[in-house]
């Protein structure tokens, strides 16, 4: 695949104008950190079941897409359905970082099309996000361990099994911050148009992960 950094730029350029120095400098550091002025950001690959792809701080490989009744592995309680996303997650920064991690390049999952994240964390549906072995689940994500990591969404009483689940990908980079002047990892973000809902609260624009892929896995239901 591309590596990270090819792909962390950003769709559309700003347009500065001449004011004063100050002001010119100021936000050209900030448009460095978040990714500089550069050529657009290339379409997402579209991959499927099996698929790893490399995300900077972590290297993921989507395993599984299944359906099933929690209390196991940490996984919510036994009267309660789940859609579970299985992944197998290699942690290759030098430090141990938690699970929920995760959360933050893996933007967005849809379920026969339909948005599930983000979502109102009000409903308290999940994500979760565990690191699974058998019969046991903990939190944290050690460098260079391969780890089983499990996301999982509650399904509401009632509610059918999906199909298909489609998941967005995003991607760290290691990056100088322009303010404090030292490495960190460091989400790849574009500036998307703002929304009716943007426009009506006067913000002038959003900020989003760069998709660099989409992988579409298909959903098994098990009775266990």
């Amino acid at each position: 695949m591309t590596s990270p950094s090819a792909r962390g730029r950003r769709a559309r350029r700003l347009v500065l104008l001449p004011v004063v120095t100050v002001l010119v400098a100021g936000v050209l550091a900030a448009n460095a950190f978040l990714g500089g002025f550069e050529e657009a950001v290339p379409a997402p690959e579209s991959l499927g079941k099996g698929a790893e792809v490399d995300q900077g701080r972590m290297r993921t490989r989507f395993v599984d897409a299944v359906v099933r009744v929690g209390g196991h592995d940490g996984i919510g309680i036994s009267d309660k359905r789940y859609l579970e996303i299985v992944l197998s997650v290699t942690n290759q920064s030098d430090r141990t970082i938690s699970a929920y991690t995760m959360d933050n390049v893996l933007p967005t999952v849809r379920a026969d099309g339909e948005v599930i994240k983000p979502k109102d964390p009000s409903e308290g549906l999940g994500p979760r996000f565990v690191v699974s072995v058998p019969g046991h689940a903990y939190d944290q994500l050690h460098p260079g361990v391969p780890s089983t990591v499990i996301m999982a969404f509650e399904l509401a009483e009632g509610e059918r099994a999906p199909k298909s689940v489609r998941i967005d990908t995003g991607t760290y980079v290691w990056r100088e911050t322009f303010f404090a002047e030292t490495y960190e990892w460091t989400m790849v973000m574009e500036e998307k148009p703002p929304t009716k809902e943007d426009v009506a609260k006067g913000r002038t624009g959003r900020w989003e992960p760069v998709v660099t892929a989409r992988v579409d896995l298909p959903v098994r239901s098990v009775d266990a």
